[in-house]
C-alpha cells in the first residue's frame, strides 16, 4: 500500500507541489462554515488519535475561572495535542481554551489553514498578552523549536527545553493567572522526518521560529496527517500565580525566578510520575 501512494505522489509530484505552494499563501479561512468544518476536524482526530485527557486534581480544575496558562510539553515535531484541549472536544477543562504555536506554522500549507480551523493563534507576545485580557485559557508549548532541534531518531531520551523559558511567568504574575503543568504521551513515531545538522541551520531555525527539515506522515507523503498514534494529555494540579501589584522590578524578578523553579519541578515531576504507565517506562526527561 505505501508503494502505490509512492508511486501515486511521484506521478502527481508537479500539481502537488503547484496546490501546496498556492496554499501558502492564499488568505487563511475565517467563513464560519469553515470555522464549523475546523469543529469536525477536531472530532475527527480525537477519534483518530484516541486522545484522551487525564486530570490529576479535577476540583482544582473546577477553581479555575478567569483564564489561564497552560503548559504543554513536549513538543515533538508539530505539537498537534494541543488541540485535546480545545472546548470542542468534551473532555476539555476549559470552555474557554485556545492553543497558541509559532507563527511560522501558519506558513505552511495544508497546516495553516487546518490549524486556523481549529482556531488556534499565534504564541507572540501580543497575541498571547490579548488572549489573556480577554479571560481565556491559553495552551501553548513552552520548549517550541528548541525542542525540535534536540531530536535525534536514535536517542529514547524525552529534552524539554525550560530552564530559559521565562517570558510567560512574567505576564502570569502581571496578570495573575494561575499556571497549569501538562505533558503528552504518545508522540513518538508520529512523523518521520529528516533534519540537517548543522550550526547555520540551528541560528536559522531559532531566527524563523521553525526547524528547516523535511517530514512526512500516513503513507510516507509529505506534510500529510501523522500516523494513527494514541496520545494521552496529563493535566497536573494548577499553580496559584497571585498579581504582583507594587514591590517594583526587582520584586517581580525575584519571584519570576522563583515561580519558574516550581514550575520546572512540577512539569518534571508529572512526566516521571505518569511515564511508566503510559508506555514510556524507562525513558529520561532531561530539562535543558
Amino acid at each position: 500500500m505505501s508503494l502505490l501512494f509512492a508511486l501515486i505522489f511521484a506521478t502527481l509530484r508537479p500539481y502537488i507541489l503547484t496546490i501546496l505552494l498556492i496554499l501558502s499563501i492564499i488568505p487563511l479561512p475565517s467563513h464560519p462554515l469553515l470555522m464549523k468544518a475546523g469543529e469536525y476536524i477536531m472530532l475527527g482526530a480525537a477519534h483518530y488519535f484516541g486522545i484522551t485527557l487525564i486530570a490529576t486534581d479535577p476540583a482544582s480544575l473546577k477553581s479555575v475561572t478567569s483564564g489561564s496558562i497552560t503548559t504543554l510539553e513536549p513538543h515533538d515535531l508539530l505539537p498537534y495535542p494541543l488541540f485535546a484541549f480545545t472546548p470542542t472536544l468534551k473532555t476539555s477543562p476549559f470552555k474557554n481554551g485556545c492553543g497558541l504555536m509559532t507563527g511560522i506554522v501558519f506558513r505552511l500549507p495544508i497546516v495553516r489553514q487546518i490549524y486556523t480551523m481549529c482556531r488556534a493563534g499565534d504564541v507572540g507576545k501580543s497575541n498571547f498578552t490579548r488572549s489573556l485580557e480577554e479571560g481565556k485559557d491559553v495552551v501553548f508549548i513552552p520548549g517550541g523549536v528548541q525542542e525540535v532541534l534536540l531530536l535525534k531518531p536514535d536517542d529514547d531520551k524525552v529534552y524539554l527545553y525550560l530552564n530559559k523559558r521565562k517570558g510567560f511567568i512574567k505576564l502570569a504574575l502581571t496578570h495573575g493567572k494561575p499556571i497549569i503543568p501538562c505533558v503528552a504521551f504518545g508522540l513518538d513515531g508520529s512523523y518521520g522526518y529528516w533534519k540537517p545538522e548543522s550550526a547555520f541551520l540551528t541560528r536559522v531555525a531559532r531566527a524563523i521560529g521553525f526547524t528547516p527539515l523535511v517530514f512526512w506522515g500516513r503513507w510516507g507523503v509529505p506534510l500529510f496527517i501523522p500516523r494513527p498514534k494514541k496520545i494521552t494529555v496529563v493535566v497536573g494540579k494548577p499553580l496559584r500565580v497571585d498579581k504582583i501589584k507594587q514591590g517594583g522590578e526587582e520584586h517581580l524578578k525575584e519571584r519570576v525566578e522563583e515561580v519558574h523553579a516550581e514550575w520546572v519541578k512540577e512539569m518534571k515531576g508529572l512526566w516521571n510520575e505518569w511515564r511508566d504507565e503510559l508506555g514510556y517506562k524507562g525513558r529520561e526527561v532531561v530539562v535543558v
